[in-house]
Order: structure tokens, then sequence, then C-alpha cells
């Protein structure tokens, strides 16, 4: 199996060493499962709550090439910290075979390593808000003293004892920009000019036609700072005149155009795991507009429709749907399962963050230190010339001791947690909270439970993503039963290639 691995640091306490911690924990993964890394992606001080990555959306848009089936992260948090962006791209892996393994958290397929994997993710999300609100506090107690939070500076400015002043190069600029506009000079006619004369963006290069586009709207030009939709008086310097500014805005206004119509993008649910019963085709999606001009949507045949080869009627994208949902709520989420799932999961649970975690955690803490003292005597009896090799590994053992440190810090707040098969049933039945019409909430079934779904015009089977631990083949790919489910039989549940699955007899018309 070929791999990648995904490194990411933020720039809250972190250096370039977790970088290199991450990547030596997941090369050593690699090596004890046999699995054959073929490249890295690594984002360096990029924050994990926001999917605006460069290396991680090129690796997302690289999974669809099929060079790599797993994505080796050090621990999920690295993925993503927002469980919304973390369950859409991991959908959109699964569909080009992808998944994503965690070296330090070993979470499996079963029913129990999914909820796991969830808790996780929502630990990891609650890390993120919370220090995001204190972030936020901050921020507030200094606007609180009439002082400048910090963060991007609007170009004109410059920061200075907490407020924000002119800026001696930049502030001319700026103002040109708006004095121009305001006259009725073209946009394109201001960059042009402010080109000839040198000026550059703050990455040096030629201002582009965009440029400004933002600027012109900001009214921190005029003084008012805006935080938390408030004006906030005293910080922020006027660099333009009231009567300029509301001149640039009603120009401005009178530019704006009704964008055209735009057509609506459909999202079919069941893309990439319905099937055709009768042959075993992908079911894909399209449309069409009757007589009255009512777009409908559907779900059809690939072979069908390409080669008119098969007999299979369209399915109805939305009844389809809504049918899948309400099965796998009523069946697989039913409640004599979701009791076994919280069992295994509190099991898992208390095996994760027991008291012997806990030693090992300090164990290795101490084995650091003990190896940091060693570093700093061997400085003292050291040649000069080592002690650049020394100093960075230095740097690398407190790096590992601080994620050591972290891991420790969560492990025993969590000891003090006791999560109960109670707590972990009444989780489960929240993920059931909502309506099978929603399609949010058939979204949220459909990515976490449904594998595959075979369609008959006199039945419709459905295989989940949990699997028996004594199957020996989880694969989630089950096209090749084909015509084998199209069989006469009453509805029934089978259990194919590691999938379990229902067998639901059709009584309502599509």
């Amino acid at each position: 199996m070929n791999a990648v691995i995904y490194a990411r640091y933020s720039s809250h306490g972190q250096t370039e060493q977790s970088i290199e911690g991450q990547l030596h924990d997941a090369y050593a993964w690699a090596d004890q499962q046999d699995v054959t890394v073929v490249g890295e992606y690594i984002d360096r001080a990029l924050t994990g709550t926001k999917d605006a990555r460069p290396d991680f959306l090129r690796m997302i848009a690289d999974a669809a090439k099929h060079q790599f089936q797993m994505i080796i992260v050090w621990k999920l948090d690295r993925f993503a910290r927002n469980r919304y962006d973390s369950a859409i791209y991991k959908a959109k892996l699964k569909k080009h075979g992808v998944r994503v393994v965690s070296v330090k958290e070993n979470i499996t397929d079963s029913p129990e390593g999914i909820i796991l994997e969830g808790l996780l993710e929502s630990m990891a999300e609650y890390y993120s808000a919370n220090l995001s609100q204190n972030v936020k506090r901050g921020q507030r107690e200094t606007i609180a003293k009439g002082r400048y939070c910090g963060g991007w500076i609007p170009y004109g400015y410059r920061s200075q004892d907490g407020k924000l002043v002119a800026d001696e190069k930049t502030a001319p600029v700026l103002r040109y920009v708006f004095e121009q506009y305001a006259s009725g000079v073209r946009k394109r006619d201001i960059i042009d000019a402010l080109n000839r004369r040198g000026i550059r963006n703050s990455r040096g290069k030629p201002l582009s036609y965009s440029s400004f586009q933002d600027a012109l709207k900001n009214r921190t030009y005029i003084g008012q700072f805006m935080f938390n939709g408030e004006v906030i008086p005293d910080i922020a310097e006027p660099l333009v005149s009231e009567e300029i500014f509301n001149q640039v805005q009603e120009r401005m206004k009178s530019y704006t155009r009704a964008p055209a119509a735009s057509k609506a993008k459909v999202e079919y649910l069941l893309q990439g795991k319905a099937f055709c019963g009768h042959c075993g085709a992908p079911m894909v999606g399209e449309s069409g507009r009757s007589h009255t001009g009512t777009v409908h949507n559907y779900y059809a045949c690939a072979q069908k429709k390409k080669h008119h080869t098969c007999s299979k009627m369209n399915e109805r994208k939305v009844p389809l749907e809504q049918y899948v949902t309400e099965q796998t709520v009523a069946w697989v989420l039913a409640p004599d399962s979701a009791r076994r799932i919280a069992a295994r999961v509190a099991e898992e649970y208390r095996k994760e963050f027991t008291g012997p975690r806990i030693t090992e955690l300090q164990r290795a803490i101490a084995q650091l230190d003990a190896e940091m003292e060693k570093l700093i005597d061997a400085i003292i009896t050291t040649p000069p010339s080592a002690h650049k090799a020394i100093n960075a590994r230095m740097e690398s053992i407190g790096a590992q001791k601080e994620d050591l440190q972290a891991d420790l810090t969560r492990l025993q707040i969590a000891r003090g947690i006791q999560i109960t098969e109670p707590e972990i049933l009444a989780w489960l039945k929240h993920i059931c909270i909502g309506s099978p019409e929603d399609p949010s909430f058939q979204r949220k079934i459909i990515d976490t439970l449904v594998n595959s779904v075979y369609i008959s015009d006199d039945r419709i089977t459905i295989f989940y993503n949990l699997y028996s631990p004594s199957s020996t083949s989880p694969s989630s790919n089950l096209e090749s039963i084909g015509r084998a489910i199209a069989i006469k039989s009453e509805p029934v549940f089978i259990f194919i290639n590691g999938h379990f699955g229902f067998i639901f007899q059709r009584t309502k018309k599509r």
C-alpha cells in the first residue's frame, strides 16, 4: 500500500521541530505497518480550523490520481480541527479509495472506532474553540482599553503605541486611490499609473486590477475602526475625508449589477455509492425538464445511459435518498445495535485513558529530560564545531517533550472524566436526531454509515461500513457482487465480503 504523510503546525507555541517530530513518527509507523511512503505534504504555521492550506488542498486534489491509498497524520487534529471540514474531506478521499490514519490514535473501521474517532475530533474542535475564545477575550480587553488588538494592518497604516497611524510611505498612495476614483478615474487607469510609478504590493510585485477593491469599502480609513460589528473610536487615524469616502461608495454602487442567476448545483448524496441492481454499473445523477418547465433529478444506470444495454428504470433522487436514510436509522441505529456499539466504545476509552498510559508518558518525558541534561553537559566538553548539531537535537527534544506534555495533560484531564455507556448511547441517539426529509441529515447518515446501495426495480439492498472483527476483507468496494443481490427473496439480513446489509422489498412507487 502506498501512503503520503500530512504534517502541520500552527503558530501557537510550535516550531519547525514539530514538523520533524511528526515526520519521524509517521515514517516509523509506516515501517511497522509495511506501508510505502511516496510523498509528503507539509503546511507550516497554518491553523487546522480552516481548510485554506496550500499543501492540504493539493493533497486532496492529488488523491484523485490514485497514486496513494492512505494519508498518515501524527494525530487527527493535524488533519483538521473542524468536524465539518474533517467529514467533508474524508468523504471526498473515500470516493478515491483513500483513508486517513492516525499514528498516535489507534482507530479502526469498526463501529466503536467510528464513534471514538468522532469523540477525538470533538475534543480537538473543543480545544480550538476554547483557544479561540481566549484569544477573542484578550482582543476585547485590548479594544476596551482603546488600543489596537493586533493582526492584519490595513494598507496605509502602521501600528504605534496601540493606535493605527498614517504610514508615511503608503498613506499617500491610499489617498491618491480614493481621490482619483472619487473624481471619476477608472480603477484600471489608477492601477496602471501606480505601476508606472514603481508602486508595488506587499510581496514586491506589480499591483493587479483587483488591488484596493476591499480597501475602497473599508471604513477604517475615515477613522471608524470596526470590531465585532461595532465602531471603536480613537483607534485609527482618518486617512481620507468622509466626503471623499461617500463619493467612492456612491460610484461603486452605480457600477453594481445584479448577478446573473446561476444554475443551482444539485448534490447527489449517493454519488459513488449507488449501483444498478440489474447489471452492477454505477448509478449516476442526471436531470430532466418536464413540459411544464419543472426540473426533475434522477439516478440513472450508467450502462443504460451510455450503451442502452440495461433495462433499469431511473430512480427519483429525493425519495431514494430519503428512503436510504430512513432504513439506516431504523435498522443500523436501532437500540440493540446502539447498545452494543456503546459498550465497545466505552471499553476502548477505558483502555486509552487508564493509569498505565499516563505512567508510560511520564516515563517518556523523564527520558527526554535525562537526554537533555546529557546534551547540556556535552556542550561544555565538546568543541564549538559540534554545538550546532547539539543545539538542533536539544530543540527537537524540546518539541517532543512539549507534545508529550500536552498528551499527558489531556490524559490526566480525561482520566477524571468517566465516559459511560449511557453517555455514549445518548450521543449515538443524538446522531439520529433529525428528519429523513432534511438533506443535511441525509448527508450525515449516508456519508458516515452507508457503504453502497444496489437498486433493482423490485428491491433495494444497502451495505454498511461496519464489519465483523472476524472478517478478513473489510474493504468498502463491493462493486464485484453485481447481479448476485438481484435474486428473488423476502427482506433479509445478509453478510457479504465483510459488510452486512439488508434487502428491502419495494412496496412504494419510485
